[in-house]
């Protein structure tokens, strides 16, 4: 049996997950803003080291393409305060679709939002309390839809 290896000149293509369920150019797009909090955030059990911050504050934004599967997905977020005395706890996680050359707004969510989720007033008071939370997010991922909605169907 012969072996190879990916050369070089092939190795964009695996970046992008081909074969994956969502289209080229297009772009699951995760962004995570907090203040006051630190996060661990999580894509189908996968820490996203990205997404996540210890620092009380911080803003980031990615794709997660590779992340996903076609069908059921999970994103959780684990919310945990930082030492303040007089911290207002923020999180806002959320999750859209993006067409190639498009800007993403990690602060706003976008026209193609899938989710978009705050901390709820009981879960910030449980932070300020000095409690973690832990809030999971599921969404489905379907390819044929998202092709069709790239052809502007």
């Amino acid at each position: 049996m012969k072996s190879f290896k990916l050369g070089w000149a092939l190795a964009p293509l695996a970046l992008f997950g081909c074969g994956g369920p969502v289209p080229a150019d297009m772009f699951l797009t995760m962004s995570v803003s907090t203040q006051d909090v630190a996060v661990v955030t999580s894509i189908n059990g996968k820490e996203d080291e990205f997404l996540s911050g210890d620092s009380g504050s911080m803003s980031g934004s990615r794709p997660i393409n590779r992340l996903v599967r076609e069908g059921e997905n999970e994103a959780v977020f684990v919310v945990t305060p930082v030492a303040a005395d007089d911290a207002a706890p923020a999180l806002l996680a959320t999750l859209e679709i993006s067409i190639k050359g498009e800007i993403v707004d990690t602060l706003q969510p976008g026209a193609r939002t899938i989710f978009s989720r705050e901390l709820s007033e009981e879960e910030a008071a449980a932070i300020t309390a000095g409690e973690t939370v832990t809030i999971t997010e599921r969404f489905t991922v379907d390819g044929a839809a998202l092709k069709e909605m790239k052809q502007g169907g």
